[in-house]
């Protein structure tokens, strides 16, 4: 499928393209007007508006309204309306619309009555600073969900705020600093951390160094969490994030079979400090058998065991979840191990301009931080091995591809919208067939 822009770029070798019957949908749109009625000029105003607010709020590669198209693709054309009519149409989007940067192109067509006619091409690219909406005193905003938009919400417009970098989440106001409802054992591991990096020869207090890192503000003499600063030091963030941990399941069946067969072998929560989540979560998935050993015979005499999945791209996956997710969502990371497959998915889609499906086969995932204050102490703190608890984001996901590739098993798969999953295949039917079942733990 072509992009938005390339449509609009070079209209007429698109020509079949636009008039195909399965032209509209999250990228593109078409509208007409069937008389020069003012009840018709009026309501393609409000479709234009709320097209361009869709795409310019929801979409990446941005979005293409074509003018003069009726929903068949048949070409309507604009030679029935009036020239004051037709610029007070295409002026809608200037004085009734804010936060976009739509262009305007006319090419020309033969219409319906075989006649030489105008068509409007409309297109709007995303606007990565603000919210696209009226210019009303109580501004309405819509997003793009496939051939529709809908009206923001304001979760939805909060969302948006989070992921347009128009206000700081991470370093917002949560609430009143209160001593007691820091882990200790936390805080004094990054604090020892956090100094060391600075070479610093003083003895700082606890709020002193919360503050300098961005875990605190101060206002008035009095000291407040961010809402970073009480995800990460804080024992118990679920008393002001409730979705603040990761929900662990297990079922016994494919991933495709789970509608008919939906009871679990497993389901436990983990929760706590950020950094607490991640330990607990390895302590766990090293040590319990959730996953399968897989015995295959040595070309030198025995046999070696092979896991079900290598351990740094399961690793991989929660901890990139627990980092990069947006906590702003009230939903909880989950952790879905079927017998096929294991899915992570987090709240949030993915920052960096990716298609909403791809695997990392095909598709590299660049160092785009939602959490940067998060990744950032994360990087201070150290692991039982001595090494920083997260990877850059290029660097993990890279690590996950060859790890799986290693083992013969498809790369990571991803999906993302209003949540990310990422996909593990661990081709089970495969190799029981090629080690036998009879060696499988």
């Amino acid at each position: 499928m072509p992009t938005p822009r390339e449509v609009f770029d070079n209209p007429k070798q698109f020509l079949k393209y636009l008039q195909s019957g399965n032209f509209e949908g999250q990228f593109f749109e078409r509208k007409e007007v069937r008389d020069d009625s003012k009840t018709q000029r009026d309501n393609i105003k409000d479709k234009i508006i709320q097209t361009i607010s869709g795409f310019a709020n929801s979409n990446w590669d941005g979005g293409l309204l074509v003018l003069g198209m009726a929903d068949d693709g048949t070409i309507i054309g604009w030679n029935h309306v009036q020239e004051i009519n037709l610029n007070g149409i295409l002026q809608a989007k200037e004085g009734e619309l804010r936060g976009h940067s739509t262009q305007t192109k006319e090419f020309h067509s033969q219409n319906v009555q075989g006649d030489d006619d105008r068509i409007y091409l409309l297109y709007t690219p995303w606007t990565s600073n603000a919210i696209c909406e009226t210019t009303d005193s109580f501004p309405k905003a819509w997003k793009r969900d496939g051939p529709q938009c809908l009206p923001l919400t304001e979760q939805d417009r909060d969302q948006l705020k989070r992921d347009k970098g128009i206000v700081d989440f991470e370093l917002s106001y949560c609430c009143p600093y209160d001593a007691d409802e820091l882990d200790t054992g936390v805080v004094e591991e990054f604090k020892k951390a956090f100094l060391e990096t600075r070479d610093s020869q003083y003895d700082y207090t606890t709020e002193e160094v919360l503050f300098q890192a961005g875990a605190l503000n101060k206002e008035n003499g009095k000291y407040a969490f961010t809402n970073a600063g009480y995800l990460f030091f804080v024992s118990n963030p679920r008393k002001r994030f409730g979705g603040a941990f990761v929900r662990l399941l297990r079922y016994d069946v494919s991933a495709e079979e789970l509608k008919n067969y939906g009871a679990t072998t497993l389901d436990k929560d983990f929760d706590g400090a950020l950094p607490n989540i991640i330990r607990n979560l390895r302590t766990f998935l090293n040590d319990s058998a959730i996953f399968r050993t897989f015995s295959k015979r040595n070309h030198n005499g025995g046999f070696i065991d092979e896991p079900e999945y290598p351990f740094i791209a399961i690793d991989e996956a929660l901890v990139n979840a627990v980092v990069h997710r947006d906590y702003g969502v009230s939903n909880p990371i989950r952790c879905t191990v079927y017998r096929d497959s294991l899915a992570v998915k987090s709240p949030g889609s993915i920052p960096q301009q990716v298609p909403d499906s791809f695997s990392l086969h095909e598709t590299s995932l660049d160092s785009v931080l939602r959490n940067p204050k998060i990744v950032e102490w994360m990087r201070i703190m150290k692991d039982e091995q001595g090494t920083a608890f997260v990877r850059a984001l290029s660097e993990g996901t890279r690590r996950m591809r060859e790890e799986m590739e290693q083992l013969g098993l498809p790369a990571p798969y991803y999906q993302t919208n209003t949540h990310t999953t990422v996909t593990l295949q661990n081709r089970i039917d495969e190799r029981l067939e090629r080690y036998g079942a009879e060696r499988c733990q």
